[in-house]
């Protein structure tokens, strides 16, 4: 089983693959204070709570943008699986034409989704992944990556206001029950988190049309994907799982054996 990591601001998610099918996927929390051993033991444990075994990997792929937390990932990979690495990183195979200022500047997890994106062929696309940050990755429809957007997450965002006015309570991720017009704080919150955030594709995905002539595919991913995609305005598919399908892709373009990666 090949596993893909991608290490971001907020989680570890993490999926075992065998060929392009998924068998699991679940996430840890991302905490530099920990040990290689202490992410090694909840890394383990995660997948046994789907009933897998992580020290069987014969391959593990990942990304990163957090460069702090990685080299004990890293190493917490090492002493769970006597297995190849492979870091999307320089001088990795995507297949994808970058048509960016800085390619290098690129994250990692903008590079993977872009990938399952070309892979899919449902071009031009727009990538929106709704994580600590809310990013948009364009593809044109040569399925070249010719440019991003990127802006405060929605789940970010909530934090910070909660953190900055005192009277605000933490809330769920949620839309309001009663629509978008919030009768009580918690549900002016959500209304403004949700629909703001649906709102704000909408507008987003818009403008990219125009920048590229034609209205490009959308397909979302990232924790908040599944609580904003029911309501944007524009057609949009919803795989929470698409950074990890696309760290996966990138193993298999760098392997010539089986789709394994044995």
């Amino acid at each position: 089983m090949l596993i893909a990591l991608d290490i971001g601001n907020s989680h570890i998610r993490f999926g075992g693959f065998s060929g392009n099918e998924m068998q699991f996927a679940a996430s840890i929390a991302t905490d530099s204070r920990l040990t290689a051993e202490q992410y090694a033991c909840q890394l383990r444990d995660a997948a046994w709570l789907h009933q897998v075994d992580i020290t069987k990997a014969n391959g593990v792929v990942y990304g990163s943008v957090v460069p702090a937390v990685t080299p004990a990932i890293l190493d917490a990979v090492k002493l769970l699986a006597s297995c190849e690495v492979l870091g999307l990183g320089q001088g990795v195979k995507t297949g994808l034409n970058l048509k960016v200022d800085q390619p290098r500047a690129l994250g990692s997890d903008l590079v993977a989704n872009a990938v399952w994106a070309a892979c899919r062929g449902k071009l031009p696309c727009v990538v929106v992944d709704l994580g600590t940050a809310t990013t948009f990755t364009v593809l044109d429809k040569s399925g070249a990556l010719v440019g991003t957007a990127i802006a405060a997450g929605a789940r970010t965002s909530l934090d910070t206001l909660k953190n900055m006015a005192a009277q605000l309570p933490a809330i769920r991720m949620e839309a309001p029950a009663r629509g978008v017009i919030g009768r009580n704080t918690i549900d002016a919150m959500k209304s403004g988190a949700v629909f703001g955030a649906a709102a704000m594709i909408d507008g987003m995905t818009v403008r990219i049309a125009e920048a590229l002539g034609e209205m490009p595919y959308i397909l979302l991913c990232g924790g908040c994907g599944q609580a904003v995609a029911p309501y944007l305005t524009a057609m949009a598919e919803c795989d929470p799982y698409t950074t990890l399908r696309g760290l996966a892709a990138v193993w298999q373009k760098n392997h010539k054996t089986d789709e394994t990666g044995r």
